[in-house]
């Protein structure tokens, strides 16, 4: 069993994680996408860098621990934020957050090659050919996307997973050992300039800044990334990689809940069926195995400076 603080901020990751999908629809409502995605990346990188500077925690060292900070914040952050911002115009905030939950099956496939204790087991390939079948089922749905566009969105989502996967494999193999509050701005900063192309052909669109949107954007700010994707960054020096996607096993649940009864969004038949596949496949995919490494390794390992 995980220490109590490593519990609790999991579930609290688990939280946020599943409300930040309704915060994204009311914000693109208001503001364009691009715009609001740069934005967001612009603030949660100048407070992360400013908390850093403050607390003296040491930024990435070293070639292939900047190089891989950089690549893990623009898959996380840089390129998932201009998929699921431009795509929750399309589709329903609690399908796109399903989409997410497929991320656990393609870690574990990739654990088996390339993490040590994390293997494939009988389950596990049963979890990927439901995850599998979810996503398929997903991709298109006619009743909760718009045509062209939302098919081209799920597409993109169902990819997006695939990355995250990439993503939480670079994390546990490189940078436990770093301080989570300056890794996640050196990522965040590269998104940033990523994303600001694609904010400046939006501008001419004009924004329309609500109440509702400014609301949604501080919590995005300052729980969503600046306090989900440090501590997430930390979990990752306590668990093993397919534990922490674990999470967005309680994420679809979360959001599809709050997109229906706050949101007023359609759920359909095919979504429930591919949600069902998806979560199923998270599911399987913990009974198989794959917990938290032991606490004293990670511990021994772990400079307390960064912490």
């Amino acid at each position: 069993m995980p220490p109590l603080r490593v519990v609790a901020g999991y579930v609290s990751v688990a939280l946020i994680w599943g409300s930040t999908w309704a915060a994204i629809k009311i914000g693109v409502n208001d503001v364009p996408p691009f715009v609001f995605a740069f934005a967001r990346a612009v603030a949660v990188a100048s407070v992360l860098t400013i908390i850093a500077l403050a607390l003296r925690q040491p930024f990435p060292r070293g070639r292939r621990t900047i190089v891989v900070a950089i690549i893990v914040g623009l898959i996380n952050i840089g390129w998932s934020w201009a998929i699921i911002f431009w795509s929750e115009q399309f589709v329903p905030s609690g399908l796109v957050s399903v989409f997410g939950a497929a991320a656990p099956v393609w870690t574990a496939v990739l654990a088996h090659f390339m993490v040590k204790g994390d293997r494939l087991s009988a389950l596990k390939i049963l979890g990927l050919v439901f995850g599998l079948g979810g996503t398929i089922i997903l991709i298109g749905a006619p009743d909760a996307a718009d045509g062209t566009a939302g098919l081209f969105a799920t597409a993109l989502l169902a990819l997006m997973a695939i990355s995250w996967a990439v993503a939480a494999i670079l994390q546990s193999r490189f940078l436990k050992a770093v301080a989570p509050i300056p890794t996640v701005a050196v990522g965040t900063w590269a998104s940033a300039l990523l994303l600001a192309p694609l904010a400046f052909i939006q501008l001419p669109e004009g924004q329309h800044w609500t109440l509702a949107s400014v609301l949604a954007f501080a919590y995005l700010v300052l729980f969503g990334t600046s306090f989900g994707m440090v501590v997430s960054l930390w979990l990752y020096r306590k668990l093993r990689p397919t534990t922490i996607t674990l999470i967005q096993v309680l994420v679809p649940a979360e959001a599809i809940l709050i997109g229906t009864v706050w949101l007023g969004e359609p759920v359909t038949l095919r979504m429930l069926a591919g949600a069902a596949l998806v979560i199923a496949a998270v599911a399987l995919n913990a009974l198989a195995g794959g917990g938290s490494p032991p606490a004293e390794e990670r511990l021994a390992a772990t400079p307390a400076a960064a912490e």
